[in-house]
């Protein structure tokens, strides 16, 4: 199927505090892109009217789906064993209880994937595989018990110092460079993004920095893209996203109404009659962009937004210039997200759209 046609992204990957904190006070309709569905379902959270989760491919659409239908079926405990946060042996019957809240096209898009929900689709995505591969490495290569400490750190002076002694070093910073390669992203991986890359230098420094700078700034054990690229899991209580801690479970089940799916890009917007957007929220979509299309991206966004809305965007490693004055950068609160997102890797943007 590729890239645009396989699940690629499943869990969360991305801290959606930053988002609520960007756009998430703004009314009307908020556009996101759908993804893991983590970030429609975490802003419902904010004060959205209605949110519309965007994506080119229907295989993201359709597990936004199936996480809708089990949010409205299922209580906390049955929703995280059903996803595959914590262990199940009735997958399958609890598919079949709430199959019946599915779509017909989300129904016959799961009905062909029973060995995906038996296992659980939490890690089914490529994004989950890679991370989870990398930390077995990672316990192959520096240990159970390093891993554990790091983790149980009591506070986050102690926490950095035991990511300087056992993790921050030469062969890490290497690992980082090989890895780095565009190649291996886009003939091994197969994702597109990493034709984007920048060299294997500047790769490593930007992460191994962004890593040892966070390990300064937060506990990673209240952080789940913390602990699925370490641990190789997302882990109950803390290191979950927003929507399925347990104190947020109810919220998002009354608001999965104002929850509207489209199948499509940001490319889109114009031409599917959507218009007066009050916020968006962006990822990381420069990361599988050269600087033309993101030009034409930000034009599409500008040209459906409403006085002054708010946006908030993810850089990876693909930096690219904003190409519109319209585009207004909060600086401030773009450093203050930076600083506080739990996600580690990436530099956020947010602000307002003059138009």
């Amino acid at each position: 199927m590729g890239f645009f046609g396989n699940l690629n992204f499943t869990s969360a990957n991305e801290d959606s505090r930053s988002e609520l904190a960007a756009i998430g006070t703004q009314r009307g309709t908020i556009v996101t892109l759908t993804g893991s569905g983590a970030r429609a379902l975490d802003l419902l959270l904010g004060a959205a009217d209605q949110v519309l989760a965007l994506d080119m491919n229907p295989a993201q659409n359709a597990l936004l789906g199936l996480k809708m239908a089990a949010f409205d079926v299922l209580d906390h405990d049955a929703l995280l064993a059903f996803l595959g946060v914590t262990a199940s042996d009735d997958r399958a019957a609890t598919y079949q209880a709430l199959r019946p809240a599915l779509t017909p096209d989300d129904r016959a898009f799961w009905d062909a994937r029973q060995k995906i929900l038996a296992r659980g689709v939490i890690y089914a995505g490529l994004w989950e595989k890679v991370l989870r591969f990398g930390a077995r490495a990672t316990r192959l290569w520096r240990g159970q018990a390093r891993i554990d400490a790091l983790f149980a750190a009591p506070d986050v002076d102690v926490q950095a110092a035991l990511w300087r002694q056992y993790f921050d070093d030469r062969a890490w910073r290497l690992a980082i460079r090989a890895l780095g390669q565009r190649w291996v992203w886009t003939r091994l991986v197969g994702e597109p993004g990493g034709a984007f890359l920048p060299p294997p230098r500047v790769v490593e420094a930007r992460l191994a920095g962004a890593f040892t700078g966070a390990a300064g700034r937060f506990l990673w054990r209240e952080s789940d893209f913390a602990s699925l690229i370490l641990r190789g899991t997302i882990a109950p209580p803390a290191a979950l996203p927003l929507h399925l801690l347990p104190e947020n479970h109810d919220g998002i089940r009354a608001g999965l109404a104002r929850i509207r799916r489209i199948d499509g890009g940001l490319l889109d917007l114009p031409r599917l009659g959507v218009q007066g957007v009050t916020g968006f929220s962006l990822s990381d979509f420069g990361s599988y962009c050269d600087a033309a299309t993101y030009a034409q991206v930000w034009q599409a966004v500008l040209q459906v937004a409403a006085p002054d809305a708010r946006f908030c965007e993810r850089i990876f490693m693909n930096d690219l210039q904003l190409p519109d004055p319209r585009i207004v950068l909060d600086r401030a609160l773009s450093d203050r997200l930076t600083a506080q997102d739990r996600a580690i890797i990436y530099t956020l943007r947010a602000g307002r759209l003059a138009v």
